[in-house]
């Protein structure tokens, strides 16, 4: 590497550029959190992982808008206790349900080892953790289609409301059942007229739980 390139060079980038270093790191922005990275061996482009997605990302250039950088050696711990720390939320909250399904069976099962991505509990997302209560959704699609859901959920019924609004999204709620006597529920926040948005599942009998982003 050219002395006087990596002199002008910001941190974090010869840090990325730095072949003895992982391909990625985590900066702030604006005062969030973001993961940057490269793209090593083909263009050698660095790049920041779009806001809500685990994977996809463009091109990044903005270098005096990092504002800290966060070092493998630093964040690691950290990490690690954030993801257990979530993985334990989930846990608790899934401990009050009086419904059952494969995915509440896996929260019950999931190692603390590993982020809840690993655990395949969720996409890994913005969401992660995030929770709404079923009180607050009744505000927005009735009191009527709450004890539609309510009712289905103990029957063990597919329900479906039709979109409502939601804080400016179109909002449905759901439920349905699965073999083995189970039930699966949720709720989406989807984007006006458009299949996109974020999803949340039903964790307990008062609680939707962040789940993906599409």
């Amino acid at each position: 590497m050219d002395t006087t390139t990596a002199t002008t060079m910001h941190p974090a980038e010869a840090y990325l550029r730095n072949e003895q270093n992982p391909p990625v790191l985590y900066v702030r922005i604006y005062g969030e959190r973001r993961k940057l990275f490269i793209n090593r061996g083909r263009e050698n482009v660095v790049g920041i992982i779009a806001k809500g997605k685990r994977k996809h990302g463009y091109i990044f250039s903005d270098w005096n808008r990092i504002e800290k950088i966060y070092y493998p050696s630093q964040e690691k711990e950290n990490e690690k206790d954030l993801d257990r720390k979530m993985i334990l939320k989930y846990q608790r909250l899934a401990a009050l349900a009086t419904h059952t399904n494969d995915w509440l069976r896996k929260i019950a099962a999931a190692d603390l080892e590993k982020s809840l991505y690993e655990n395949r509990i969720t996409t890994g997302t913005a969401i992660d953790g995030k929770c709404i209560r079923l009180s607050t959704i009744e505000k927005y699609c009735g009191s009527w289609n709450m004890q539609r859901f309510r009712q289905a959920m103990k029957n063990k019924e597919k329900f479906s409301t039709l979109r409502f609004d939601f804080c400016g999204y179109d909002g449905t709620l759901w439920c349905e059942p699965r073999d083995n006597d189970d039930m699966a529920a949720g709720f989406s926040k989807e984007y006006r007229n458009c299949g996109n948005g974020y999803y949340y599942l039903l964790i307990n009998d008062d609680f939707m739980i962040g789940y993906d982003i599409d």
